[in-house]
């Protein structure tokens, strides 16, 4: 299936709501969410200013591999890029994910490690994230990061939220380290392309 939508809330704290539709993310300030093409979206600039390389600035480093071991998902990371127009290609194969390196990469000391993946493409079926809603309270997520060390994390909570009132929260860069795994879930609306709800699974360095 096609339209992915990860739908989040405007953030007043971060100055910038979060959408991920489809296979690319927008960065723009934005007061308020508006609606967006199925294949474009907004994701929030860091806390204090415009989202910077978390890898460049020495906090963390990039992931490229993230496994869900009960799942039996082993998933390439590829990282996110801004373009200079705010634009960012998210990786159109379900088989890989996006980490946006506007915030926080595995091993930093605080702030949120964000990883989106679409739960199915209508090319490959099932995405990496397909089974996610099924993960159980408690399960290892374990991210191998480019300077070959591989963090461990324990799945700490899941939700499901509407697709325009996700939490200015989940994105959070003054947070503790966490990291959090987006994808779709809910009933299809096909006369959109859309999903009614989008999935958030917490987890904290175990």
């Amino acid at each position: 299936m096609e339209g992915l939508t990860i739908a989040g809330a405007v953030s007043a704290v971060l100055g910038a709501a979060l959408t991920v539709c489809g296979a690319v993310l927008v960065m723009r300030p934005a007061p308020r969410m508006t609606p967006q093409a199925l294949d474009a979206g907004t994701v929030p600039a860091a806390v204090g200013g415009p989202a910077t390389d978390a890898a460049s600035a020495g906090a963390g480093s990039p992931p490229v591999r993230l496994e869900i071991p009960e799942l039996r998902v082993r998933a390439r990371v590829l990282p996110v890029g801004v373009r200079p127009d705010g634009t960012l290609q998210v990786p159109p194969s379900g088989r890989d994910l996006g980490w946006w390196r506007g915030g926080a990469a595995p091993g930093s000391a605080t702030g949120t490690v964000v990883i989106a993946g679409h739960v199915d493409t209508a090319r490959e079926g099932p995405g990496a994230l397909f089974g996610l809603r099924g993960v159980r309270i408690g399960g290892r997520v374990n991210v191998r990061s480019i300077d070959g060390r591989t963090r461990d994390y324990r799945i700490v909570a899941r939700r499901a939220y509407p697709k325009q009132r996700v939490p200015s929260s989940v994105f959070a860069q003054d947070s503790p380290a966490r990291m959090v795994l987006i994808t779709c879930t809910g009933s299809f609306d096909r006369r959109t392309s859309s999903y009614s709800h989008n999935l958030v699974v917490y987890a904290r360095p175990d």
